[in-house]
């Protein structure tokens, strides 16, 4: 009984020393970093660029575990108990508020909404006002729940299918920019 708890013990123990955080496919992590990102600061660059920059300022390389900048980035949003545990390079504080800022949604403004002559980019979390229509209000604030309900179903068709209509989105509502 003793050597059966010693080989079973070793065993939960290779397997969480083992264990890896769970991450999209490479081709669906590229595929949504291909979405564009307004930094709340008026400049708006391709989300691959803030992956790059975040799993840098996070890990102290543009990779982590074996895993693209882009893996990184969506396993946070999309497996953030996985990534939770990850020891980071960056302190433990300001690292965690980091990533619970962006599994949580506040820092990914991804959604244009033209009013004028102006575009104004939302995150899936913010109070939308009310020149958003309700059409587009409701598709704001639930594509990433029927997203992340399709990434956790591992059906990556359908999870390309999301990704492409969000970058429609961009391609439609982002007005022009300077």
């Amino acid at each position: 009984m003793r050597t059966l708890l010693i080989i079973f013990s070793f065993f939960l123990l290779h397997v969480s020393v083992d264990a890896k955080p769970r991450v999209l496919p490479q081709q669906q992590a590229a595929h949504f970093c291909r979405l564009l990102l307004n930094d709340g600061e008026g400049r708006i660059y391709p989300l691959k660029l803030y992956a790059t920059r975040l799993t840098t300022l996070l890990y102290a390389e543009p990779r982590h575990a074996g895993f693209s900048a882009e893996q990184v980035f969506t396993g946070l949003i999309f497996f953030y108990d996985d990534w939770a545990q990850e020891p980071m390079a960056l302190g433990d504080g300001r690292g965690r508020m980091l990533m619970e800022e962006l599994h949580s949604g506040q820092t990914l403004r991804i959604f244009p909404h033209v009013q004028g002559k102006h575009a104004t980019w939302y995150a899936p979390t913010d109070r939308l006002p009310s020149s958003v229509d309700d059409e587009h209000q409701k598709y704001i604030s639930e594509v990433f729940d029927r997203l992340n309900a399709v990434v956790h179903e591992g059906n990556w068709k359908l999870v390309d299918d999301f990704i492409d209509k969000m970058i429609q989105y961009q391609c439609r509502f982002g007005g022009k920019q300077k």
